[in-house]
């Protein structure tokens, strides 16, 4: 098992998109080591928690760039799903969490390290060259 590495092909070549990816990739692999180290209940579920609100702060600004800059509708939906099928996954992720702390294991980091190198170099590789033409920041 080994953590996420940021690589340039996750680049979606906007700065203030690839610096948040980035910081996702730093929360998602602190939950690995926070797994891997058993550093106790309490920490995992700060990490878990951040890693979430991180998630809809980013999935947020996105979102709204791509509004902003006139990504057509149909696709900024199916974007716009991905994202609230993420959020509703690492909500119920944090409610089994609460229930029961040992449920916490390395199938909650394998799910979000496989989406989120996934969701980057598929679903918003999509918008890079359209919001790089737009020069967004």
């Amino acid at each position: 098992m080994h953590q996420i590495e940021w690589h340039d092909s996750h680049s979606v070549g906007v700065p203030s998109i690839d610096e948040q990816h980035k910081r996702l990739v730093a929360l998602t692999n602190r939950l690995f080591l926070a797994i891997m180290d058993e550093t106790g209940e309490t920490a995992l579920g700060d990490v878990l928690d951040e890693l979430a609100d991180y998630a809809v702060y980013h999935f947020t600004h996105e979102e709204g760039l791509l509004h902003l800059h006139g990504y057509p509708d149909e696709l900024l939906t199916e974007h716009r799903a991905e994202h609230a099928a993420l959020t509703d996954q690492v909500h119920e992720y944090i409610e089994r969490y609460r229930e029961d702390p040992a449920c916490l294991d390395l199938s909650v980091y394998v799910f979000l390290r496989d989406w989120t190198t996934e969701h980057m170099s598929r679903s918003d590789s999509k918008y890079s060259e359209f919001l790089q033409a737009r020069a967004a920041e």
